[in-house]
């Protein structure tokens, strides 16, 4: 891969980017940086970002950020990240791919791979202030209401359709991330007082709440789960039966070694979320692309619009920030259409 960010005179900082370095775990500022991310997720989606400077900056050489040498990073090629991430990708990416940058290189600065003054030299760049408009959508209620029919009507599948509709019932009525929704244990709702527990991001705890709707739903999903301890919502096969354990998946190394796959609870994974609100969304004929965090917006929004102060959201929604809840706000969009609206455009009817 060929990358003009460094000049190409500079062939003493080039060979250096493209030598791999190996270090222990404990010793490693990418697994340090890693590890304190609140989330499986987090971990993942950073490693890639990552992993692709790592391959840029190595014109191909290094693939993998954990033997990238972060260490030999100045200001100078930070900045030069920075021009090239952002002639590829919508500001809040390239914001977040800085980030990436800037914490593993204070990593090597807490391992004493480089001086203090090194790293505030190197991590001096500025993010990127430009604005785009919010990605996603908030849900009509009448596209809600098809989300679930299309789940009740599943005559292939009822059992599967019971459990979709109290995941979707579910995500809209207590705003849970699709990751918040398979960490679900059964112990951690009380139906007769419509609360749950959720543990979120950072692994902070918090109360969410269930409307009538959504107690039913679960309910009717209860019926045919049972009252076992363990996951809330379990995988449900083709014959409509039940999973609660399964193979545990082994890597091509262990499988090599012979290890045979322990028995382990069959938890859903956020992935499968994300599938089953885009195959129901396609069942109900919603024309435009729904995702989970679609669920998440339509919850933070209607909450503002029927007049929930923004500090009480922004704690339903597991934000610490309330400038994030804003960003959910798609009010002022809403009174913008209807102020056009108001215009009289002197066009001719037929």
């Amino acid at each position: 891969m060929s990358l003009e960010i460094i000049s190409p005179e500079d062939r003493k900082k080039q060979n250096q980017l493209q030598t791999q370095v190996q270090r222990s775990h404990n010793k490693n500022p990418v697994v340090s940086y890693l590890a304190s991310l609140g989330s499986k997720d987090s971990r993942r989606v950073q490693k890639t970002a990552l992993d692709q400077i790592a391959n840029a900056l190595s014109n191909g050489t290094i693939t993998d950020c954990l033997v990238f040498p972060w260490e030999k990073l100045d200001y100078g090629t930070v900045n030069a990240i920075k021009a090239w991430l952002d002639a590829k990708y919508a500001p809040s990416t390239v914001n977040r791919y800085l980030c990436a940058v800037r914490r593993v290189i204070k990593e090597a600065w807490r391992h004493q791979l480089i001086s203090a003054e090194e790293y505030q030299r190197a991590t001096d760049v500025q993010s990127v202030s430009a604005q785009r408009l919010p990605t996603g959508r908030e849900l009509e209620n009448n596209e809600i209401r098809r989300l679930i029919d299309a789940c009740l009507s599943d005559e292939d599948n009822p059992v599967l359709g019971l459990r979709d509709a109290a995941i979707i019932s579910l995500m809209y009525s207590s705003g849970l991330r699709r990751a918040e929704v398979v960490t679900l244990d059964l112990e951690d709702i009380e139906l007769n007082k419509g609360e749950l527990r959720v543990i979120g991001k950072r692994n902070k705890e918090r109360k969410a709440y269930l409307a009538n709707g959504a107690v039913r739903a679960i309910e009717k999903w209860l019926e045919v789960r049972g009252i076992e301890p363990g996951p809330l919502f379990y995988s449900v096969n083709k014959g409509g039966n039940i999973i609660r354990h399964r193979n545990e998946r082994l890597s091509k190394d262990k499988k090599k070694q012979g290890i045979q796959p322990k028995k382990i609870v069959a938890r859903l994974s956020d992935q499968t979320v994300y599938h089953l609100i885009n195959k129901r969304a396609k069942q109900a004929g919603l024309i435009k692309k729904t995702t989970p965090h679609d669920m998440r917006r339509t919850f933070v929004s209607d909450l503002l619009e029927v007049g929930v102060d923004l500090a009480t959201v922004s704690k339903m929604a597991g934000h610490d920030d309330t400038n994030t809840t804003k960003r959910y706000d798609r009010r002022s969009s809403k009174v913008m259409q209807e102020a056009v609206e108001k215009l009289d455009v002197p066009y001719p009817e037929d």
